[in-house]
C-alpha cells in the first residue's frame, strides 16, 4: 500500500509544482504590468496641461465706421427722423438712416455687357448706445405691387464709390451684413456707408417705392381671420419716388422724391 502512494503523491506534487510554475509567474507578471500602467497613467496625467481656453466665435462681423464731423454740411443727404411712432413699443431701437437721390450708372456686368443700373447711396449712424446688428433689406415696389429685391453686384461698388466720395468706402449688399457699434462720441458720428443696387426694373412705372427694413428691431403682430399664426410685421422706412419722362430714355434726372419723401410704418 505504502508502495502504491508514494508514486501517487509524487504525481501529485509534480502536478501542483507545474501549475504553479505556469500560472503564477503569468499571475504575478499581470500585476507587475498592471502596476506600471497604472503609474505611467497617474505620471502621464500629472504632465497633461490644463486645456485651452474656447476663444469665442463670432458669427457676424464688426463692421468699419468712418468717422464724420456732425457738424459737416451733408450735402444732397436726405436725412431720417428716428423720434417713435405712437404705434411703436416701448423700448425698441432705430439706427440713423440718411440717403441720397436714386441714381442710374452704366456698369460693365460679367455675362451682360454694359447695362444701366439704379443704386440708392446711404449712410447709416447708431446712436443707441449698444452695438446693433446690421442686416437690411431693400425692396423695390411699383405702384403696381411688383417687387424688386436689391442685387449682389460687387463690380458696381467701386464705382459708386468713385462717383459718390473717393475718400470713404463703400459695402455692398452682402458686405454690409454685421454689427454696427455704438457713436458715442461728442461732435463725432462713427458711420457705416452702403449702397443697393439693381440690375433690373420697371421701365414703365411712374411712381414706385423703396422699403429698406433692418433699421429697427420694431415688430407688430398681426392676427388673422385665416391664418391659423399672426403675421408679423417689421419697423419699415418707405421711400417714395415718382419717375417722369419717357420709358425707354430713362435718367436719373427724371426720379425725383414725393413730398413727404418717406414714411415709417410696419411692413
Amino acid at each position: 500500500m505504502s508502495i502504491f502512494l508514494k508514486p501517487t503523491l509524487w504525481c501529485a506534487f509534480a502536478l501542483l509544482f507545474w501549475t504553479g510554475a505556469a500560472v503564477s509567474p503569468f499571475c504575478r507578471g499581470q500585476e507587475i504590468k498592471t502596476q506600471e500602467n497604472g503609474e505611467k497613467s497617474k505620471a502621464e496625467g500629472e504632465q497633461l496641461d490644463s486645456p485651452k481656453e474656447i476663444e469665442e466665435v463670432k458669427l457676424v462681423p464688426t463692421l468699419g465706421t468712418v468717422k464724420v464731423r456732425r457738424d459737416r454740411p451733408s450735402f444732397n443727404y436726405q436725412m431720417v427722423s428716428t423720434a417713435l411712432l405712437p404705434r411703436d413699443k416701448e423700448g425698441i431701437w432705430v439706427l440713423d438712416f440718411a440717403f441720397r437721390p436714386l441714381r442710374i450708372w452704366t456698369v460693365e456686368l460679367p455675362g451682360k455687357g454694359r447695362r444701366p443700373i439704379h443704386y440708392l447711396y446711404y449712410k447709416v449712424v447708431n446712436r443707441t448706445g449698444q452695438p446693433r446688428m446690421f442686416v437690411p433689406q431693400f425692396v423695390m415696389v411699383t405702384e403696381e405691387g411688383k417687387r424688386f429685391e436689391d442685387q449682389v453686384i460687387p463690380e458696381a461698388i467701386p464705382i459708386i464709390q468713385a462717383r459718390e466720395d473717393r475718400t470713404i468706402p463703400v459695402l455692398g449688399a452682402v458686405s454690409i451684413m454685421g454689427v454696427i457699434p455704438p457713436s458715442t462720441k461728442e461732435g463725432v458720428d462713427d458711420a457705416v456707408y452702403g449702397a443697393a443696387v439693381w440690375d433690373t426694373w420697371d421701365n414703365k412705372a411712374d411712381r414706385f417705392s423703396i422699403y429698406v427694413r433692418g433699421l429697427s428691431d420694431g415688430y407688430k403682430e398681426i392676427s388673422g381671420q385665416t391664418a391659423s399664426k399672426p403675421t408679423v410685421r417689421y419697423k419699415t422706412l418707405r421711400i417714395d419716388f415718382t419717375r417722369r419722362g419717357d420709358e425707354r430714355n430713362i435718367t436719373e434726372k427724371e426720379i425725383e422724391l414725393n413730398d413727404p419723401p418717406y414714411e415709417w410704418l410696419y411692413w
